[in-house]
């Protein structure tokens, strides 16, 4: 694959990664709530769920994923029904230190609701659909491009949410008074509830 090419995947892909969205407000909520070290499995499955899409989109399954709406609707109702929860959690949570060590079993249920959130909403597979006719000849393309393409994803993708997830660990380290903490709880509750949100409206 051309390196003007690669380049310009990634200059793109950097872009739309940046720009705030309900993945990165989530991973804000999150990291702001129980620190960057228990948010990477959320992320960890943010990346693998877009991960699939571009698959998807590679592999020409766009209709299969319109086809399949009613699965895809399940799954993003189960994801929207668990950031829901998080934010219950969160607006009720008392003034607490914070906490690195994750519960038992908390990191690969957090796996599992990044990984799902992007399969909820296929409408994200239109975005490869659109970009990689701009980079390539989509007729001609290879695994190795391919897989040239998913490592850019996953290398952007993890580096963006985990500056985001790091950024909200730093500020609420910054936050020590059970008055702030209580502050920054209900903030954080009210960022995943708009997550969510956005999600549904989608």
């Amino acid at each position: 694959m051309q390196f003007e090419l690669v380049i310009a995947f990634t200059l793109i892909f950097l872009v739309d990664s940046i720009s705030p969205g309900p993945a990165s407000a989530a991973v804000v909520a999150k990291g702001a709530t129980t620190g960057l070290r228990r948010t990477l499995p959320f992320i960890g499955g943010l990346v693998l769920g877009d991960l699939i899409l571009f698959a998807l989109a590679v592999a020409g399954l766009a209709a299969l994923a319109a086809a399949m709406g009613p699965f895809f609707a399940v799954i993003k109702w189960v994801g929207i029904a668990y950031l829901l929860y998080l934010a219950y959690k969160m607006w009720t949570a008392k003034p607490v230190k914070m906490s690195t060590v994750a519960p038992q079993g908390e990191g690969l249920k957090l796996f599992g609701l990044g990984a799902l959130l992007p399969l909820g909403n296929p409408k994200a597979i239109g975005f490869y659909i659109a970009l990689l006719p701009a980079v390539m000849d989509v007729s001609a393309i290879t695994l190795v491009a391919a897989f040239q393409l998913s490592l850019i994803i996953i290398g952007v993708w993890a580096l963006v949410l985990i500056a985001y997830a790091a950024a909200a660990d730093r500020a609420s380290r910054m936050i020590s008074t059970p008055r702030a903490q209580l502050w920054l709880n209900r903030s954080s509750a009210g960022a995943m509830i708009g997550a969510a949100g956005t999600i549904a409206a989608r």
